[in-house]
């Protein structure tokens, strides 16, 4: 059998089938999919599809329908839905040529960038067929050979064009009965059914039809009662309404009219007592033939006073509603998202940190000042939404602020499809966002305060944990000494050391107790301080008398004064507790040297206190937890931990600073520094 004879077979065999289809179904789309079907087995192609223009974006296409043979990849797959018109196709298409390519590979390209798209689609021989509508081309049927080249005959290009006539031609019949057919239904059934009351009248003014609402304001139990009602007869118009009635396009008007007295029977110059008076609204409008010349009136009616109680209360309505919103921060929008046109609430611009002037930019525009891990998810959202699978979208995202890129505010979103119809060039999405701002705020002081709780109870724990131990050890010593004070027959020397031990450990206990009434105190802001005057050298000869008996042997404690008179305002017992506390400290860790205890102004208003000391030095990794509370560089040596983090509390109090220099074996210097107050006195004999 020859080709050209295959060709016949194959025109008679889908021309048939295709009318067939014509007489005996409605289902359009699976016609076509069995004729694209007869099409791909004839050519042993690897796929077949009919591409259409966007209607609203007529510089895009679409593709309608597309069949594949086992193993090939669809030609949509990697691109949108719809994408750009190449205009190698189209320039041939619109002038009403085929795009022929008997061989991609051999053949002589005058465009290498439709070579190229071939090439990404697998396509070796290729043929487009345009598709007419209404004198212009709406697209075009495409055949991609995929192993091998083919040269297209006349025939096959004859057949095809005719295939894609009919089928178009179907399809354009089968759209027309359908949207006939349910637009008279649906006409009927709004007629009959809406909420206005609706009136038909022939052109000398004779009523021919009436809704039920119609019925029902006029107060009209039957639509033969109504039947001798004539509109250019009627006392309740006037005659120069009337004649805009017959002259005029639309003519709005409204009469008063006594309910339960049937229409033609209407007086308005005799007032009825014993009826109800109503005010009615109508609006009339001319119907014309297909000659131009008036055919019937069309009257839309409705009971005024109802109206403006319902107007009135729908105002209201929406006034709460504008209001809720408002104060909820709930913005709405709805987003075509194949050209990004749409509409928006004030609200919603609003929440996105867009003025509402925005809107001529196109309102998908919010994209760009999304976070980009928010933006990916929006775009995950809109390519699937494009492929036509049914998602939602339900997350907190983040919005650029205006003029801080690295600052975002918090919207909590949700998306929906409410539209789908590509073919026509519309994949709606619906959008609520919720500003929620205040309740981030809310999340992390809520677990601000949830990690400062789990500090605070670590905190207890650990500070019962060590005062626990702290109070037993000195307890233990006075409680076991004591005991064996009694005994008379222990030699004096030995009680002399007992009485000794027992002694240190009462000052220990004190001091113990002393440490934690402070940070009580100073937790609570109840901790005193009195500003008075202040010899600075006296505190420093204090604090040194007050350790001379501490240190240990072959330890020598120095004043460092370097003014022979100085005085300050400020409180000297808080002072000197923190001085005690730094040379307590450098009592107990050093062995050997001196210990020095001093002050120098750094600036004119400002003097630091220091004490420096010859012992073990502190490591460079422990210094920056040395104020902290309960921090012990040697946990054999007695102490609560609590002394260094009060005299920072009091030092911050004072409005000072202090820290500590220190080298590991070759000693360390504690150091506060504090503003001089007014009053500050230094002389210099």
């Amino acid at each position: 059998m020859t080709k050209n004879s295959d060709s016949r077979d194959i025109y008679q065999k889908t021309m048939s089938k295709a009318l067939e289809r014509i007489l005996h179904t409605d289902d359009i789309q699976e016609a076509l999919t069995d004729v694209l079907q007869d099409v791909l087995k004839h050519f042993k192609a690897g796929r077949v599809a009919v591409m259409s223009t966007v209607k609203r974006n007529p510089g895009f296409q679409y593709c309608v329908m597309e069949v594949l043979a086992e193993g090939v990849s669809s030609s949509m797959s990697g691109r949108e839905d719809s994408f750009p018109k190449h205009p190698w196709w189209y320039d041939k298409l619109e002038a009403g040529e085929c795009v022929i390519v008997n061989d991609a590979e051999t053949q002589k390209w005058d465009d290498p960038s439709a070579y190229e798209l071939l090439k990404s689609l697998g396509t070796r021989a290729h043929l487009g067929v345009p598709i007419s509508r209404y004198s212009h081309i709406s697209g075009f049927l495409a055949i991609d050979i995929i192993d091998r080249p083919y040269e297209w005959s006349k025939a096959d290009i004859m057949w095809l064009k005719d295939l894609t006539n009919l089928m178009m031609l179907w399809r354009r019949l089968q759209k027309s009965r359908n949207e006939a057919s349910m637009e008279r239904s649906k006409l009927e059934k709004v007629l009959m059914t809406m909420p206005i009351g609706l009136c038909l009248y022939d052109k000398d003014g004779n009523i021919s039809f009436a809704n039920d609402r119609a019925m029902a304001v006029f107060g009209v139990k039957s639509f033969k009662d109504a039947k001798r009602f004539n509109i250019f007869k009627s006392a309740l118009l006037s005659e120069d309404t009337k004649k805009r009635i017959r002259e005029e396009e639309m003519v709005d008007a409204s009469f008063e009219y006594n309910y339960g007295i049937l229409p033609f029977e209407q007086n308005v110059t005799k007032q009825e007592h014993d009826v109800m008076r109503i005010n009615i609204m109508a609006r009339y409008s001319k119907i014309y033939d297909p000659y131009g010349e008036v055919k019937a009136y069309l009257v839309a009616y409705m009971d005024k006073t109802r109206e403006q109680n319902n107007s009135q209360k729908i105002h209201e309505l929406d006034e709460i509603i504008s209001l809720t919103a408002d104060f909820a921060q709930l913005g709405y929008s709805r987003i075509n998202v194949i050209d990004n046109t749409g509409y928006a609430t004030k609200q919603w611009y609003k929440n996105n940190n867009m003025s509402f002037d925005d809107s001529s930019k196109g309102i998908a525009d919010f994209v760009d000042i999304l976070h980009p891990d928010d933006r990916l998810v929006s775009d995950d959202f809109r390519n699937a939404v494009r492929q036509g699978k049914n998602v939602r979208l339900n997350r907190r995202m983040r919005i650029r602020r205006p003029g801080k890129p690295d600052e975002w505010d918090y919207l909590q979103v949700y998306s929906v499809v409410t539209k789908y119809e590509p073919q026509y060039g519309v994949i709606e999405i619906s959008t609520i966002t919720q500003s929620v701002n205040h309740q981030v705020k809310l999340e992390h002081s809520l677990m601000k305060a949830k990690e400062e709780a789990e500090k605070a109870d670590k905190l207890k724990s650990a500070f019962l944990a060590n005062m626990s131990h702290e109070i037993r050890t000195p307890l233990n010593a006075i409680v076991g000494f004591s005991q064996m004070l009694c005994h008379n027959d222990l030699p004096t020397t030995e009680k002399n050391e007992m009485m000794k031990i027992v002694e240190e450990n009462n000052e220990l206990l004190l001091q113990l107790i002393s440490d934690i009434l402070d940070l009580s105190k100073l937790e609570a802001g109840t901790l005193e301080f009195v500003e008075k005057d202040v010899d600075v050298n006296s505190v420093c000869r204090a604090v040194a008398s007050s350790i001379e008996m501490k240190v240990k042997e072959g330890v020598k404690v120095i004043v460092d004064c370097p003014r022979q008179d100085c005085h300050i305002k400020s409180d000297p017992n808080r002072i000197k507790q923190v001085l005690i506390n730094f040379a307590s400290n450098a009592s107990k860790f050093t062995d050997k040297g001196h210990i020095i205890i001093g002050y120098h102004f750094t600036t004119p208003d400002r003097i630091r206190f220091f004490v420096e000391d010859t012992g073990i030095g502190i490591p460079e990794d422990k210094k920056a937890k040395i104020f902290e509370r309960f921090v012990k560089l040697n946990t054999f040596v007695q102490g609560t931990g609590l002394g260094l983090q009060i005299s920072k509390e009091i030092v911050t109090c004072l409005g000072g600073i202090i820290g500590v220099e220190s080298e590991p074996g070759e000693g360390s210097m504690f150091w506060f520094e504090i503003p001089v107050k007014n009053g500050v006195k230094v002389t210099v004999k």
